[in-house]
């Protein structure tokens, strides 16, 4: 079973994935516009052609999503992912003869540039792109997590090793019944460690033990030197009619990064949540309508179901994102590796 991304119709994903250099970047592209919303809580944020997405503004649809590694040089990807677009003769249409494309993307980065061992190249937006397939989305070390890791908040061995473990990309789709699917995809680059509904930690900063430091106990909080973001992006298939609405939709979203990393949404950190929706699906999700003279009421009450339903998907995606990734040798790292929480078992 397809339980990512790719298994909404229309949606396609693709990674740029270099090891050698611990960095890529990660494109969702979309058969047809669709409508785009998008919330922010890191006090660290980047991002690109975002201020649109908010409710109160024209509803313009989008050709796809983005996330790249680099820190704000993984923006100048978005213009290799755009020219891919145009090429295919994809976007709105504009001058003589209607034969301009102009297409539309947004996305936005997480900063791995504390593990990269080389500069980020913006053409890792185009090799994303072509590489874009309907197939299950691939996790773990790959596309904008291939450099991505958790629980950077202290160093070891007297500040010259960092405690981190590695994250990546992970996935999770969960079926809301009457054919509503709500999938996510996470990049999980946090500064906090990744926790377990029973309070486990999975993933997150090492002691010189090698036991895995809770946040709450330490009083040697370091900077945001190997800074940090999470970026979720959900898709739906239900029509939720309006950008307030899928607005409040990211909102919700982005609970299930609250419920799993600790500490989250921090000034070094640039957590964000996408959303959007193929509108596959146009009929109400339940009969509370019946129950209001206004039937807006109704699309309040599916957001709400809706909303519930992705804060667990993106909770299980961060989970994913962890149990999917593989250690790998880093100099900097404590013994020499950021490993994989499936090595510490």
């Amino acid at each position: 079973m397809n339980n990512t991304l790719t298994s909404l119709n229309g949606v396609r994903v693709g990674h740029s994935t270099h090891i050698d250099k611990l960095t890529g970047c990660t494109v969702i592209l979309f058969d047809e516009p669709y409508s785009v919303a998008y919330k922010a809580y890191g006090g660290g944020v980047g991002s690109f052609n975002t201020e649109g997405l908010r409710s109160g503004k024209t509803d313009y649809k989008e050709n796809g999503i983005f996330i790249a590694g680099g820190s704000n040089t993984g923006l100048m990807s978005a213009a290799e992912i755009m020219d891919c677009l145009r090429s295919d003769r994809i976007g709105s249409r504009s001058g003589k003869d209607n034969s301009i494309y102009n297409p539309s993307v947004t996305g936005a980065i997480v900063y791995d540039q504390g593990m990269q061992v080389a500069p980020y190249n913006p053409k890792y937006g185009r090799e994303a792109y072509e590489n874009a397939t309907a197939e299950p989305v691939q996790n773990g070390n790959v596309g904008a997590g291939t450099g991505t890791s958790v629980g950077k908040f202290r160093w070891v061995e007297g500040g010259t090793k960092t405690g981190a473990m590695k994250a990546g990309v992970g996935s999770a789709r969960i079926d809301v019944g009457g054919g509503i699917t709500v999938c996510a995809l996470s990049v999980v680059n946090a500064l906090g460690n990744v926790v377990l509904p029973d309070g486990t930690i999975l993933a997150g900063n090492r002691d010189e033990k090698t036991d895995i430091k809770p946040y709450e106990d330490l009083i040697d909080f370091v900077t945001n030197d190997r800074s940090n973001t999470t970026i979720s992006v959900v898709g739906i298939n239900v029509d939720l009619k309006s950008k307030e609405h899928y607005e409040k939709l990211a909102h919700l979203a982005s609970h299930g990064q609250v419920r799993a990393i600790n500490p989250v949404h921090t000034s070094a950190d640039g957590d964000t949540v996408f959303v959007f929706s193929t509108a596959e699906l146009k009929s109400p999700l339940n009969n509370f309508a019946k129950y209001f003279k206004d039937t807006e009421d109704d699309v309040h009450f599916q957001v709400d179901i809706i909303g519930n339903a992705a804060a667990k998907a993106v909770q299980e995606s961060i989970y994913d994102a962890c149990r999917q990734a593989e250690t790998i040798q880093f100099e900097q790292g404590y013994k020499g590796v950021i490993p994989a929480s499936k090595d510490l078992v």
